[in-house]
């Protein structure tokens, strides 16, 4: 098989990849919104995540063979390095734990009426039953978030990245990452946008997806538990 050349990833083919990863993401709300039981509390939250585990498995199965057997790309050149991988874990426990804090201190401020959180922290107690909950999504959403940092760093930033250098190959990665969402509200736009600079530059410092993804992890958890439900934030 022919080698395609890494500089040159086609129009076509980043279509077809996100139009795959679009299609993966609505069939994930699809069967959440209409197999999803809701007569035990919690149950729809626990099927909308296992959806999104195996549709994103899914994902990066497709991702993998199309960059590995076509594209002819290496693991490591993916971002899947495991060298370092503890200090990766660290760096990327260290730069989450604050955006964890200043999500926690949001959902105090705000009311009920501007967020619609999993749960609702009044004390001490339901602030430690929080960090369970936490700990459970920050768990299931490992896979989505490796997903996601495949595509949009492993693959998406990895080839722009040879094809017109560091800077130029970033500032472009940013600009696709943001408006891939199709969420053209301003606030919206500069979140995304805050979210792709962090991610990047963790691949880019070190890379490894490791940080990155222990971040989005935590990114994904935080606003689904504390602000915005799974029904209201659903990428």
């Amino acid at each position: 098989m022919q080698k395609i050349e890494s500089n040159n990833l086609t129009l076509i083919d980043l279509v077809k990849a996100q139009s795959i990863w679009y299609l993966i993401n609505f069939l994930i709300i699809f069967f959440h919104t209409y197999s999803s039981p809701d007569q035990l509390p919690y149950m729809e939250e626990i099927y909308f995540l296992l959806f999104s585990i195996i549709g994103q498995s899914l994902f990066v199965s497709c991702l993998l063979y199309w960059a590995t057997m076509i594209y002819e790309l290496s693991f490591m050149e993916l971002g899947i390095n495991f060298e370092n991988f503890l200090t990766n874990l660290k760096l990327g426990l260290k730069v989450s734990h604050p955006f964890l804090i200043g999500i926690i201190i949001i959902h105090l401020i705000l009311t009920t009426e501007q967020i619609t959180p999993l749960i609702i922290v009044t004390d001490l107690d339901q602030l430690a039953l929080s960090m369970l909950y936490f700990l459970v999504l920050f768990i299931g959403y490992l896979f989505p978030a490796f997903s996601k940092e495949l595509f949009y760093r492993g693959f998406i930033y990895y080839q722009l990245k040879r094809a017109y250098g560091l800077r130029l190959g970033f500032i472009i990665s940013l600009i696709y990452y943001t408006i891939s969402y199709l969420d053209f509200r301003l606030s919206s736009l500069l979140l995304h946008f805050i979210m792709g600079v962090i991610t990047t530059y963790l691949c880019h410092k070190t890379d490894s997806l490791i940080a990155a993804v222990i971040f989005r992890s935590t990114y994904q958890a935080s606003l689904t538990l504390y602000l915005f439900s799974f029904s209201n934030w659903q990428f």
